[in-house]
């Protein structure tokens, strides 16, 4: 493949990516406070479906894509220093949306089912909830970072 249509497919994925991100953020303020009301399961089921649907394939066109890049395009995080940046950063991006986010995703919907059912209270909902909030948004962060990175490619250091 040459560079170009990886390029292409990379920011394909990133706009999966983020997208559905973005689309998660909407349907959690649609579907109301964490607890038990249907319009709240009905987000989290939704939010779960995008995930699977988009997000993590997103992530994953994007970074298979972005490597085939540097590839294609004889780019060494060795000599580029913010395309080693950029690599840490899809590195970190990953490691915390299979770690910390998706786990989160998942167990958000189980606490918000268990709440439909009235086993569960809103403060363990929320509880549930809350690290998806703060590692998806810091996802978020980390994406910017690397957008900037690849599109400006600054020089940093003495390998830039």
């Amino acid at each position: 493949m040459t560079y170009r249509l990886l390029k292409v497919i990379h920011l394909i994925g990133l706009a999966l990516f983020l997208g559905s991100i973005f689309g998660h953020v909407v349907s959690s303020v649609l579907g109301g406070p964490a607890g038990g009301s249907d319009a709240f399961l009905t987000a989290r089921v939704h939010i779960w479906l995008a995930t699977k649907a988009l997000t993590l394939p997103g992530l994953a066109l994007s970074v298979l894509a972005g490597i085939g890049m540097a590839i294609a395009g004889k780019l060494s995080p060795l000599r580029e220093r913010w395309l080693a940046v950029h690599a840490l950063l899809a590195i970190a991006i990953v490691v915390l949306s299979w770690l910390v986010v998706v786990p989160a995703v998942i167990g958000t919907l189980a606490a918000a089912e268990a709440a439909a059912h009235g086993t569960l209270g809103a403060d363990a909902v929320a509880a549930a909830k809350r690290p998806e909030d703060v590692f998806g948004g810091l996802n978020v962060l980390l994406a910017l970072a690397a957008i900037a990175l690849g599109v400006f490619k600054p020089k940093l250091g003495s390998g830039g």
